[in-house]
């Protein structure tokens, strides 16, 4: 046995190089983590020297990909997405590329599956951000949402894009302080939030990455508050805050306060359920507060954005949002009609079975 697990096999170069550079690990990362040399994995990478099986597995389980991929000929190449973050230079999250893996397979599978597609509607491309928000309100057919209760408002939010759209509405743990969420524009498109941002943050970083889906131009997303004008950040954070803040609407809500003051920020962030940074733009925007009291606000805010837990998860609701409205019920409308097997079900999915018996099966 301790012969056939260090019995040296070589693989296709360009396949490991693949699946390092779409697992986000650079040539260094690999090389600590397998206790070998920079030079042994080049040389592997570059003309195929071989590796054991032990090393293999263990890369397996570092790019979280099948043992099978590592033995195989040829790896599809996955759509480069835009970055749109501030600093570009920084690297990506290994779990950012996980999530980009996990959102196009999704994808791809549900496509075949249902024969479905997305329905992205076309608006004139002369629109400001805001008249784009107004007419998107009303393609939608549907009033603005107030709630005490952001998650409320963020689950009503995820279903209608859901249900009209056709769109696949995801979170995923991706560890990165500078990206809140992502959008796959494809037969089925793909939004993908960050799992540990608050219910305020997903909202908005919802409806940014909408906006980039109807202008057609998807990517990676700081979702940063203050970005150039020029910027099609700039223009999607604008849509998001019309969109969830209508401009008129505040106006009526600011006037019930009589004062703007720091007492009002926070009854204004819930009923819109977004976070108070965007209740203090839109109020700066208009003309309620000066740009000093912004900037004050700005100084001494806390954490508004990572959500802190307490107590077990729930990690039925956990898989659920990892996993999305729009991939489980067409996987339970095939396992229901016999199309595919359970095994198949949640392998797609991704789920154990303790989990796909809770989810597919219901």
């Amino acid at each position: 046995m301790k012969e056939k697990k260090n019995f040296k096999i070589k693989l296709v170069p360009y396949v490991l190089k693949a699946l390092r550079e779409t697992s986000g690990y650079s040539i260094e990362d690999v090389a600590k983590k397998l206790k070998t040399s920079k030079e042994k994995i080049e040389a592997v990478e570059r003309d195929g020297a071989a590796f054991t099986l032990i090393q293999i597995k263990k890369l397996a389980d570092i790019y979280k990909r099948p043992l099978a991929a590592f033995f195989s000929d040829y790896i599809p190449e996955l759509p480069k997405l835009v970055d749109y973050r501030i600093n570009r230079k920084k690297r990506l999250t290994t779990q950012v590329y996980l999530a980009e893996r996990r959102a196009q397979y999704l994808s791809e599978e549900i496509k075949e599956l249902s024969k479905k597609r997305s329905k992205i509607p076309s608006f004139s491309e002369k629109l400001k951000a805001d008249e784009l928000a107004k007419e998107f309100k009303k393609y939608l057919h549907i009033k603005l949402m107030k709630s005490q209760n952001p998650k409320a408002t963020l689950e009503h939010y995820k279903k209608v894009l859901d249900e009209t759209l056709a769109i696949i509405i995801i979170e995923y743990p991706l560890k990165a302080e500078d990206v809140r969420a992502f959008s796959i524009l494809s037969d089925i498109s793909v939004i993908v939030l960050n799992e540990d941002d608050k219910p305020p943050i997903k909202l908005f970083s919802l409806f940014h990455e909408v906006c980039h889906l109807l202008k057609k131009n998807a990517g990676i997303c700081s979702s940063d508050l203050e970005q150039e004008k020029e910027d099609i950040e700039f223009y999607c954070n604008n849509f998001s805050a019309e969109f969830l803040v209508p401009s008129a609407d505040l106006k009526i809500e600011v006037q019930k306060f009589g004062q703007i003051n720091e007492k009002s920020i926070n009854p204004l962030s819930e009923i819109y359920g977004v976070s108070k940074q965007v209740i203090m733009l839109r109020l700066l925007e208009f003309g309620y507060i000066e740009r000093k009291k912004y900037e004050a606000f700005k100084k001494n805010r806390g954490k508004e954005i990572k959500q802190k837990r307490f107590g077990r998860r729930n990690w039925d609701k956990v898989f659920l949002n990892r996993i999305g409205n729009l991939p489980l019920q067409e996987i339970r409308y095939a396992y229901n009609k016999q199309l595919i097997t359970f095994y198949e079900a949640s392998s797609i999915l991704g789920l154990k079975t303790k989990y796909a018996e809770k989810l597919i099966t219901t």
